[in-house]
């Protein structure tokens, strides 16, 4: 915050030099002339000192931001998504969270384990709001994410608590690579390229780079070379995945 605050400030002594100079040249005009090339000069080298002070300080808001959204990510570290779970079943909503994970992920959780329950989101007709639960130690919170797969075809899922900034990046990595093909692991996400390696993003940046470098066609084909392609899943508006990943050969 300092840096930007020093560059905010250098750039302003630098507007306000440029900016008095400038006037000087214009009460100037009405006495001594003043050439075309010379106003172009000095607004040319304005121009490129305003461009040059912005884009620093673009770069450094860029970092701040990257700092502000993993300190709140780690703030987060504790804390799960439960989803689907029907509002008629709450009764007291930490001790049926605390049953329904001990009863279906064989994973030994007490309402003591639990620091916090509580919906999110505003009331919505015939919509199951997502349940936040903070635990109050993180081996806990790991133990039950290892084992979120015991919930398959249950109707409830898990899902980590993400920043707006890891969700936007977890789902332009889905839409692109698939529904399969990407997860959370403590707010980063984790692509499965189609030769089989994980690449590991934080950042829009990442991603698009990672889109670039393999770009689906309207076919959903995967380019990684020039004579070879990889088919990939890829989800549909409605995010429901496609078909099974299958190595293409062209000849």
């Amino acid at each position: 915050m300092e840096s930007v605050q020093q560059s905010l400030e250098q750039l302003m002594a630098h507007f306000d030099t440029r900016m008095a100079a400038f006037q000087s040249n214009l009460d100037k005009a009405s006495t001594a002339p003043v050439t075309l090339s010379t106003l172009s000069s000095d607004f040319a080298q304005f121009k490129t000192l305003m461009t040059e002070s912005l884009i620093s300080l673009q770069q450094q808001v860029h970092v701040l931001a990257q700092q502000q959204d993993r300190l709140e990510m780690h703030n987060r570290r504790k804390i799960l998504l439960l989803h689907g779970v029907r509002v008629d079943d709450e009764g007291d909503l930490t001790t049926v969270v605390s049953g329904i994970l001990t009863e279906r992920l064989k994973v030994p959780v007490s309402p003591d384990n639990i620091s916090r329950t509580h919906r999110m989101g505003g009331l919505s007709q015939g919509k199951l709001r997502p349940i936040l639960v903070k635990f109050r130690r993180t081996e806990v919170r790991n133990s039950v994410w290892s084992a979120k797969t015991a919930l398959k075809n249950s109707g409830i899922t898990l899902s980590e608590f993400l920043t707006k900034t890891r969700h936007d990046i977890f789902m332009k990595a889905r839409k692109h690579f698939g529904v399969t093909k990407c997860w959370t692991r403590n707010g980063v996400v984790v692509i499965i390229g189609p030769d089989g390696k994980r690449h590991r993003v934080s950042s829009i940046a990442e991603v698009s780079q990672l889109i670039n470098v393999l770009p689906i066609s309207a076919g959903g084909v995967v380019s990684i070379s020039t004579n070879t392609s990889v088919a990939l899943k890829t989800s549909d508006s409605a995010g429901a995945g496609s078909s099974r990943s299958k190595r293409v050969v062209k000849k």
